[in-house]
Order: C-alpha cells, then structure tokens, then sequence
C-alpha cells in the first residue's frame, strides 16, 4: 500500500511538474509578453528597463527555474491585469471555489450514488434506463453548453439565481 502512494505521489508530482513546464513555455512560445504588457508607445530605454526589472532578459531556463523556486515559496508572481500578487487573487476567489466544490460533492454523495446504486441493482429496470440514458447524455453534452442552459432555466425561466456571478466571493455559504 505505501509503495502505491508513494507511486502516485510521484506520478502527481510529474504532472504537476510537466504542466507547468508546458504552459510556462507555451505562453513564451506565443509572443514575447512584453508587447501584450506595455504597448507600442513606450521607447527603448522604458522597455528595456521593464523587461530587466521583470527579469524577461534572462534565459528561458532560468525564468523557468525562478518561477519553480517562487511559487515553491508561495510566490506566484504580480497579476499583469491588477498589479497585485496573483495568490492574493486566488486566496480572494477561494470561497466561492470551495462553495461550488462542496456542492457538487454533496449533489454527488446524496443524488448520484444513490441513483447509480439503483442503477446498478436493478440493471432491467425502465427507470435505471432512464437513469443511464441520461447518465450517458449528460456525459456527452458539452459541458459550456449545459452551462448556458442551466443558466438560462434557473435565471431566465425560474427566476431563482442570478445570470451572472454571485455576489462577493469573500464570503463562504453566505458567512463572513
């Protein structure tokens, strides 16, 4: 058993490793970041003092490694969007993240394996057919398309949630 986890730990620390190493050298790979950060009006001593001071002179392995050695420290760097430190971001938008997560969880624990047991104990059944039709359809749709609908039943139709957004995300389940 604790050479399984140890395994898996492993593997997750390799993924991990590998989708940062992918997307790091997919956004270089795109175009320099700095055209997307200061514009074209700035002149060359601006610029160059920018990209210095961002560190972007330096070669790609080594911004690899200062970015590996930041976010191990908890330091993912400035938001380019609202110049302020992106784990403030995630910290701030955390809630509202865990709220949709422990929804999910509980509609999974108290809906579907329920209904999957059903399912599964009363194969012939017309209503575990229903249920593994539907099961099968919904794993089918695409899920920004199920998204728009929910949306437009509960907000449009019912009335019962907002089209967009929540409200404040520092709160969580309503609570300060």
């Amino acid at each position: 058993m604790t050479a399984w986890i140890l395994r898996r730990v492993l593997q997750a620390v390799l993924v991990v490793w590998l989708m940062t190493l992918i997307v790091f050298v997919g956004l270089h790979a795109i175009g320099n970041p700095i055209d997307i950060l200061i514009g074209q009006d700035v002149d060359q001593i601006d610029r160059a003092r920018i990209i210095a001071q961002l560190g972007l002179d330096q070669p790609l392995w080594r911004q690899y490694l200062s970015f590996i050695a930041g976010a191990l420290h908890g330091e993912l760097g400035n938001s380019y969007v609202y110049n302020v430190p992106a784990i403030q971001l995630i910290l701030q938008r955390l809630p509202a993240t865990l709220e949709l997560a422990f929804a999910a969880l509980i509609l999974a624990v108290f809906i579907g394996i329920p209904l999957g047991l059903f399912a599964g104990l009363y194969p012939r059944n017309p209503i575990s057919k229903l249920l593994m039709t539907g099961s099968i359809v919904g794993f089918s749709l695409p899920t920004f398309w199920v998204g728009l609908m929910l949306i437009m039943f509960f907000s449009v139709h019912l009335g019962v949630l907002p089209a967009s957004g929540r409200g404040e995300t520092a709160r969580l389940f309503g609570v300060e």
